[in-house]
């Protein structure tokens, strides 16, 4: 072979290995950047920490998300016996205190004084909070259909010898009966008064039975709307098991029908003298409007307003 050949082998056998030698390069490169973008989402998701105040994308298919937020502060609880949202029974009797309460009476006429409905004992008491919200539905069910038929047979119970197993005992319900000109006739909710049953969650009312209002305030309701929308017919014995699937870390996402945003997750009770209940917060540390309630049984409902335009009451055991 003659030099000039042998000059020309020998060039293409160097190119040939110059470029064996890049292309080992970029695919060492290439596994580099690989494993380094790998460490890099490794360690974001570890630096998550409670520091931050985002909050975390909710995930559509289940309605869960990440934690509520990343900021929150713990609020603590001593009572499951305590709170709107308490299941009373046999099993659970009622121990637990009433809160402020007023006489029916002055909830039965409209501001200025036009009659409303009428009641078996005007003087008994309930909850203030729930009287409020059964004089604004008798309100609205008058401007509906112009009856001031609804009568409120019973509040609270009087016996208060035996153990409290019935939930009026809270002193958020009201039994429910007809009263046309001195005949009283059963409530049944159908007719003109369909209207209740289909329209009370907008005040936090529920059903319970075809007769008996049980307020549970205006977030408990929504939720219990949103779950029967979400899943089926859903009432408040739903609500109670169901929202034991969800937690701070996983939270239950609905909206109202005002728009307002919400998120709910159940707390268990801790073997400690009070349970530590985490309350989202804003990035300036402020909380999120929330309420609470012990189930009577073995924890603690959490709603908490995302949109921060409503007042949610807060009960504290």
């Amino acid at each position: 072979m003659s030099d000039l050949n042998r000059i020309k082998v020998y060039k293409y056998k160097n190119i040939a290995a110059a470029l064996a030698v890049m292309l080992l390069s970029l695919v060492a490169l290439s596994t580099s950047c690989g494993k380094d973008a790998s460490d890099k989402k490794a360690s974001s998701k570890k630096s998550d920490t409670a520091e931050s105040s985002v909050v975390v994308e909710e995930d559509k298919d289940s309605g869960k998300g990440s934690r509520l937020t990343k900021n929150y502060k713990y609020k603590e609880m001593k009572s499951v016996g305590e709170g709107l949202l308490v299941q009373v029974d046999s099993a659970h009797p009622f121990t637990g205190t009433l809160g402020e309460t007023e006489a029916l009476y002055p909830y039965l006429f409209t501001k200025d004084g036009v009659m409303l409905m009428a009641a078996g004992y005007p003087s008994d008491e309930a909850r203030t909070d729930m009287l409020r919200q059964l004089n604004n539905l008798a309100v609205d069910f008058k401007g509906y259909c112009g009856l001031d038929t609804l009568m409120v047979t019973s509040l609270i119970p009087d016996d208060e010898n035996t153990a409290k197993t019935d939930e009026a005992y809270i002193g958020s319900c009201a039994d429910l009966m007809i009263n046309v000109d001195g005949e009283y006739k059963e409530f049944t909710g159908t007719e003109d008064y369909a209207w209740i049953p289909n329209n009370c969650y907008k005040y936090g009312f529920v059903m319970r039975g075809t007769n008996r209002l049980r307020y549970v305030g205006k977030e408990a309701a929504a939720c219990i709307r949103d779950m029967g929308l979400a899943d089926g017919p859903a009432d408040f014995d739903t609500l109670l098991a169901d929202i034991k699937e969800y937690s701070f870390e996983n939270p239950l996402y609905f909206t109202a029908d005002n728009g307002v945003q919400y998120a709910g997750y159940f707390v268990p009770l801790s073997d400690e003298a009070t349970t530590s209940i985490p309350i989202p917060t804003r990035s300036d540390e402020s909380e999120l409007n929330h309420f609470i309630s012990g189930n009577n049984v073995d924890g603690y409902i959490v709603f908490a307003d995302l949109s921060g335009e409503t007042d949610l009451t807060t009960t504290d055991g």
